[in-house]
């Protein structure tokens, strides 16, 4: 048996999975971690294995982790309105020091106990101050791990304490192989010389919304593979350097990734990256997709700007 969660870790995030794996097996791992990056379920999915691994990894853990049924695991995800009728859902004071109890509990089979906490964007203030008293006030070994899509929407003193990595998918899990490869290869040139535009920061970039990309994607099933795609450019443009060019997901773009590490820090890539990325959010918004491409062009030019 093989857990959903385990899967799509090792198929998604390969390079980070092992050097996650090597903290742990070194005992290096820290304290507190806050992993920024696209998709919800595909970061929380990286946490739970993590978790399992700190556990031990064994079947019978395997299933109590998946179920979040694991003494010494905790996940947690904001609170849905009590009406019942909305779905925006909501870190609530309340809901933070209802966790206390397991705060001031020691792992009872473990090394430490593990709390993973499900998009911190929407812990604010008074709930996001409850939670950073038991976060600094450990009982025992734990680790602390928050996932968020944006950086910029995270509470500062949250960003001021935690270990930030940007978890940056190495595999598109979502990508379909029955997609025309004629499409393919037109919507790839299309986005690349896209993708060159914008981070250049050129007014071109905002016509070729309008003049290619709105009319080459038809569906929603194209409109996912563009933004997988546009993700693993952004993925490329961060770690360049740090990895060899053949685990690039685009090794074909070496050129173009070399000049913008020439002309750019790396902070202003992240920058550009967390600008890319918000998209996630914004979707769920019903905007429309030329609304959406033309907000990542201005978003990055001013991240890349600063």
């Amino acid at each position: 048996m093989k857990s959903n969660f385990a899967t799509i870790t090792q198929m998604v995030y390969p390079t980070q999975t092992s050097h996650f794996v090597s903290l742990i097996s070194k005992s290096q791992l820290s304290h507190f971690y806050l992993f920024i990056g696209p998709s919800q379920p595909e970061k929380l999915a990286f946490s739970q294995y993590l978790a399992w691994q700190i556990v031990g990894a064994t079947e019978r853990n395997l299933v109590r982790v998946m179920e979040n049924d694991h003494p010494d695991v905790k996940i947690v995800r904001p609170s849905l309105p009590k009406s019942g009728t909305g779905t925006n859902r909501t870190w609530k004071v309340d809901q933070i020091r209802a966790l206390k109890p397991e705060f001031v509990t020691v792992a009872q089979e473990s090394t430490r106990k593990v709390f993973v906490f499900d998009a911190v964007e929407t812990l604010h203030a008074e709930s996001g101050n409850a939670l950073l008293k038991f976060i600094e006030e450990p009982t025992g070994p734990q680790l602390i791990v928050m996932l968020a899509e944006n950086i910029n929407e995270v509470m500062t003193t949250i960003q001021s304490r935690a270990q930030i990595v940007h978890l940056l998918p190495e595999t598109a899990i979502a990508a379909d192989d029955s997609v025309d490869d004629e499409w393919r290869q037109a919507t790839q040139t299309i986005l690349f010389k896209w993708f060159e535009l914008m981070m250049q920061r050129r007014i071109e970039a905002f016509v070729y919304v309008q003049t290619q990309l709105v009319n080459q994607l038809k569906d929603s099933q194209q409109q996912q593979l563009f933004f997988n795609w546009l993700h693993q450019l952004s993925r490329d443009t961060v770690v360049f350097g740090q990895i060899s060019d053949d685990k690039l997901v685009f090794p074909r773009l070496v050129g173009l990734y070399k000049t913008l590490i020439q002309h750019y820090t790396k902070k202003q890539l992240l920058r550009a990256s967390d600008a890319v990325l918000i998209d996630d959010r914004i979707r769920q918004n019903n905007v429309s997709l030329q609304t959406r491409l033309e907000k990542i062009v201005l978003d990055v030019t001013i991240a890349l700007g600063e």
